[in-house]
């Protein structure tokens, strides 16, 4: 079987659980329905946002001021979260690689840490809240779209040899 169907099938066998409790929204182009937002952990990646993330990228995820214009180093200043940045163009696993590993320059390869890491300060439970915090801030269109990113971006995890 082609890469494109082992990934077909494990996506049709994983996403009926994944799905389990979401709403009857309508299908995104990708045919999978988009996630209900979990209430209870909008509020908590709130919380967790306005203590670890509010100083840099503003109270209510608006980003730096100028924070599309770079700065003298070169470097951009803290980009939105909310629908007016870039946040919701991004998959889950990326926005979690990012708040988890940190994040330098992506058109500077080798730059130092423009975001620092946060795995070591908070919890996979804490990262995912903070995604769905966000997701909360983005129209619907944007999180279908970022949906879409998401699916889209599930890779299986690889089987180590025997």
């Amino acid at each position: 079987m082609r890469w494109a169907g082992w990934k077909a099938s494990i996506l049709l066998a994983v996403l009926p659980a994944a799905c389990a409790g979401q709403s009857n929204a309508p299908p995104t182009a990708s045919g999978t329905p988009l996630p209900t937002l979990d209430a209870e952990q909008v509020q908590t990646g709130r919380v967790i946002y306005q203590a670890n993330c509010a100083a840099c990228h503003g109270a209510n995820a608006q980003g730096a001021p100028n924070w599309a214009t770079p700065g003298p180093d070169g470097l951009f200043p803290p980009p939105p979260h909310d629908d007016s940045g870039h946040t919701w163009h991004h998959s889950d696993r990326v926005l979690y690689e990012s708040i988890a590993h940190g994040m330098n320059d992506p058109l500077r390869p080798g730059s130092p840490l423009r975001m620092p890491a946060f795995g070591g300060k908070l919890s996979d439970s804490d990262i995912r809240a903070v995604i769905e915090y966000f997701k909360s801030l983005w129209t619907v269109e944007h999180r279908q779209w970022q949906w879409q990113q998401t699916v889209g971006d599930f890779a299986p995890t690889p089987t180590p040899p025997k």
